[in-house]
């Protein structure tokens, strides 16, 4: 546990968004408010409108679906290498019921994500006017409402391909662009796949690890038995170690394989890459019982109060008129030396917000 705070930029705070971004693997980002929250605790002085800037005026971050087909920010710099890395997963996995529930067949959707990539480049469009545009060009009316869907499926192929990124909002429209006009100063070099796939492993690895083929099944977004076929792929890019009894793997360059202790209070937000990956890790660092009050329905994953590395609570907070009401529920009796330091966590989301804490224990 105290290898991966260490590596997660937790005890180590990163210099600017990109870093954390880049160590993290991209910045989970299903919800925005909480993907700023995600690099402000890893962040040293970060400011509310950093992330914006990053995203739409420095263009140094990019925004996009990633692992797991979920919203993240990536380095602008390493998109190249992620979709290259993307091409090796098979996403949608098309079945009959696939097909009936989304109302589109493997061709269709190969036909959408075709001409996403003829009218997209060099413009910015909201989803109605990209659904109006790429229907029109494949003569498909009917296929414009499948586009519009707000969960994005029809066009998460594209972003995969580098086809497709997030513009900035128009009004309350979300818009898309192509990465390649977008990111003018983004070199798009043929990357072998392969070599991404290796990249991704070890990345992955290196600050989520000690992990297995499973974990990263989970992260990235696939099957067990493809994780398991990655993993032997990439076999001499490992080293072994051994946890409580468990065979797990960091990378082969990894110079300290030691497991260090974990030590230190936090608060960290909902989402957390912490509590996110390794799956296997919550045997050790979420207390029997408590499992779902952390992974809740829906995929949900809550704030947490971590202590030594364990989690020991879970938090919310509620922004209203440059307060900041944020409420500890422990899982059981903690010390007032650890309420404290709590406190002083909060402070961090305080600056960030630019609000005044105020904080309460249940």
């Amino acid at each position: 546990m105290g290898r991966r705070l260490a590596r997660q930029h937790l005890l180590d705070l990163a210099a600017d968004p990109v870093a954390t971004a880049s160590r993290l693997g991209g910045v989970h980002a299903q919800v925005a408010s909480g993907a700023a929250l995600i690099v402000g605790v890893r962040t040293t002085g970060l400011r509310a409108t950093d992330l914006d800037d990053a995203l739409w005026h420095h263009r140094t971050l990019v925004k996009t679906w990633g692992m797991r087909g979920t919203l993240h920010l990536f380095p602008a710099a390493e998109l190249p290498t992620w979709v290259a890395a993307f091409r090796q997963r098979q996403w949608p996995r098309f079945t009959p019921g696939w097909e009936k529930y989304h109302g589109v067949t493997a061709d269709d959707l190969r036909r959408i994500t075709d001409a996403v990539g003829q009218v997209l480049p060099g413009r910015v469009l909201t989803r109605e006017e990209l659904a109006a545009e790429v229907a029109a060009v494949l003569g498909a009316p009917e296929l414009a409402e499948r586009i519009r869907s707000g969960w994005g499926v029809m066009l998460k192929p594209a972003a995969a391909g580098g086809l497709l990124c997030f513009g900035p909002d128009r009004e309350r429209n979300v818009t898309f662009t192509d990465p390649r006009s977008w990111l003018p100063d983004v070199r798009w070099d043929e990357i072998d796949p392969d070599a991404a796939m290796r990249e991704t492993v070890c990345r992955f690895l290196g600050t989520y690890g000690p992990a297995g083929h499973e974990d990263f099944g989970r992260w990235w977004g696939t099957d067990t038995a493809s994780a398991r076929r990655i993993f032997a792929a990439h076999s001499d890019a490992m080293v072994q170690v051994d946890v409580d009894g468990r065979k797990a793997w960091l990378p082969a360059e990894s110079a300290d394989t030691s497991m260090d202790e974990a030590r230190g209070v936090l608060l960290l937000p909902g989402f957390d890459p912490y509590v996110v990956a390794p799956i296997s890790a919550r045997a050790y660092s979420i207390p029997d019982g408590y499992v779902d009050r952390v992974s809740r329905t829906a995929g949900w994953i809550s704030p947490v109060l971590v202590v030594d590395g364990v989690v020991r609570g879970t938090w919310t907070h509620e922004l209203a008129g440059g307060r900041l009401a944020i409420e500890v529920a422990p899982f059981s009796r903690i010390t007032n030396a650890v309420k404290t330091t709590a406190e002083e966590c909060a402070q961090r989301y305080g600056t960030l917000l630019d609000a005044k804490v105020v904080m309460t224990w249940t």
